[in-house]
C-alpha cells in the first residue's frame, strides 16, 4: 500500500487529497487526485514499484478526487472505474453495489455509499477487511454534505452499512489512516445524529435559516468552513423535514425553518 498525497491542502482537503495505490505485481490507483504534472508524475513513479497500473478507480466525481483520472488513464493505459452513473467515455467501467474489482492481485468489492455525492464507492478488501474510504469516512474531520447531490438521509444509512462491514483499518480520501474504526465509525454516527438534535432544538426557539444555524453552532469553527457547514445544515434540516418535524416557512430558497407544532 502506497500514499501519495497531493499537494492541495485547504479547509475542506485537509492536508491535500490522498491517492492510494494498492496492489502487488500492478497497481490499482484510487482517486488520482487533481491534474497537476507534479502529483501525476509522482503517482507514476509510485506505481512503477508496484507494477503495470492495471486500473484507476475513482470515489466520486469531485474535482479533488478525480480530475487527474483521464489523463492518468491516458499517461497508463489503464480503464477507468467509477459508478456507472458516471460513465461517459468508451473503456469506461461502470461500477455498481457489490461489484467485485478484481485487480492489483486481489479482490475488492464495491460498496455503494451515497450522501457526500450520490456516485459515491467505498472499496473494501474482505481479507484484511481494509476499507478506501473516499469522502464517506474522513479522518480528524467530518464530511460536507452538500444538497441537492449530497443527502443526509443517504449519508447515515450508507454510514451503518460502513459499520455492518466491521472494516479493521479504514484509509480515508483525506487524512491520516483510522486505526480504530469501531470508535471512530460509533463517534461520527453519535456526531452526526447529536447536531441533528442540536439544529431541531434551536428552531424550538423561532423559525431560523440555516446560516443563522451556522453562526450559532459553528462560532467557534473558522469562517473558511462556514459555507461547507451551512450546506450541511441544510442537509439535516432537509432530512427533517422529509420526517415531518420541521418545515419550511415559504418555499422561497431563503426562507426559515421552523419546528412543525
Amino acid at each position: 500500500m502506497e500514499l501519495v498525497r497531493a499537494r492541495n491542502p485547504g479547509p475542506l482537503t485537509g492536508p491535500g487529497t490522498n491517492t492510494w495505490l494498492y496492489g502487488l505485481g500492478e497497481a490499482v490507483v484510487i482517486d488520482p487526485g487533481p491534474a497537476t504534472p507534479s502529483h501525476l508524475d509522482a503517482v507514476m513513479a509510485a506505481a512503477s514499484a508496484i507494477g503495470p497500473v492495471a486500473m484507476i478507480v475513482v470515489t466520486h466525481h469531485h474535482q479533488d478526487h478525480a480530475e487527474g483520472a483521464r489523463q492518468l488513464s491516458a499517461l497508463t493505459g489503464a480503464p477507468l472505474a467509477l459508478f456507472h452513473t458516471e460513465v461517459s467515455a468508451p473503456g469506461d467501467l461502470g461500477l455498481h453495489h457489490h461489484d467485485r474489482i478484481l485487480a492489483g492481485g486481489a479482490e475488492l468489492l464495491v460498496l455503494h455509499t451515497p450522501g457526500h455525492a450520490a456516485d459515491h464507492v467505498c472499496l473494501f478488501e474482505e481479507p484484511r477487511r481494509l476499507l478506501f474510504s473516499g469522502d464517506h469516512v474522513l479522518s480528524g474531520t467530518t464530511s460536507v454534505i452538500w444538497p441537492p447531490d449530497g443527502n443526509m438521509d443517504q449519508y447515515l444509512a450508507s454510514l451503518q452499512l460502513v459499520i455492518d462491514s466491521a472494516p479493521h483499518r479504514i484509509l480515508p480520501g483525506h487524512g491520516e489512516p483510522i486505526e480504530d474504526p469501531d470508535r471512530a465509525l460509533a463517534e461520527l454516527l453519535s456526531h452526526r445524529l447529536a447536531r441533528e438534535q442540536q439544529i431541531f432544538e434551536l428552531l424550538k426557539a423561532g423559525p431560523a435559516r440555516p446560516r443563522d444555524i451556522v453562526t450559532a453552532l459553528y462560532a467557534t469553527y473558522p469562517q473558511a468552513v462556514w459555507e461547507a457547514a451551512e450546506k450541511t445544515v441544510l442537509a439535516h434540516l432537509l432530512r427533517l423535514e422529509a420526517s415531518g418535524r420541521v418545515r419550511r416557512s415559504t418555499r422561497a430558497d431563503d426562507s426559515p425553518f421552523e419546528v412543525l407544532a
